[in-house]
């Protein structure tokens, strides 16, 4: 089956300089203004983000091919911006110059899917914090909250498994996490059950520090 780079935007003669990368990696370059691949064909979406409605079509990109690589480029530093495509899914955003390096780096093991990243706070929050960091209320995953447990981050779903209460918001005592809904415990380093009547453990998700910023795995 043919697979495609389609590259949305041709800031400064981008797609001349793209069309090596398409060719190392037996893609087919295709254009604005081409007949689109079909979503099934494509591996590699590259998006301008000084396009009008560019997040839009990101949001698109992201449902219609959720097995391409979702790439996002910008001219000039916009944290909003940067932050913004990163929660609609892309796995790679960057500044355009330093585009073909990092995305050739990225598809350096071939274009297959990996584990994705999403921006879950700051990371100078973490600093002389104990216990819960922080809360987050939407991710891919579902709400999450972020614990500091002996200089270590523990990422834990947020949503007690026997009656859907904010598990965050009950007492925690160490590492001996309370749900205020029907008094569930859990060891918040792991996310094991310590009594019930909830009958599962949290899940927990690996988290790591990118760019100065607490960064959630996930798929």
């Amino acid at each position: 089956m043919t697979r495609s780079l389609l590259l949305l935007g041709d800031a400064g003669g981008l797609a001349r300089r793209m069309a090596p990368l398409a060719g190392e990696l037996g893609l087919v370059l295709a254009q604005d203004g081409d007949h689109p691949p079909p979503p099934s064909e494509l591996a590699v979406v590259v998006v301008d983000l000084a396009r009008p409605r560019a997040l839009e079509e990101l949001a698109s990109w992201r449902q219609q091919a959720p097995e391409a690589v979702l790439v996002a480029h910008l001219a000039a530093p916009d944290r909003t911006l940067w932050e913004s495509a990163e929660r609609l899914g892309c796995d790679l955003v960057t500044n355009r110059g330093a585009l073909l390096v990092r995305l050739r780096a990225r598809l350096s093991g071939g274009t297959a899917p990996s584990r994705r990243l999403f921006p879950l706070f700051d990371a100078s929050e973490v600093a002389g914090r104990l216990g819960l960091v922080q809360r987050v209320a939407t991710t891919p995953v579902g709400p999450v909250a972020v614990y500091q447990v002996g200089g270590t981050l523990s990422c834990l779903e947020d949503v007690c498994p026997h009656g859907g209460a904010t598990v965050s918001e009950g007492e925690l005592d160490g590492l001996l996490l309370t749900c205020p809904g029907h008094g569930s415990r859990f060891d918040v380093a792991t996310g094991e059950r310590l009594r019930g009547p909830a009958d599962c453990a949290l899940r927990r998700f690996e988290v790591t520090e990118r760019e100065g910023r607490i960064q959630l795995l996930w798929r």
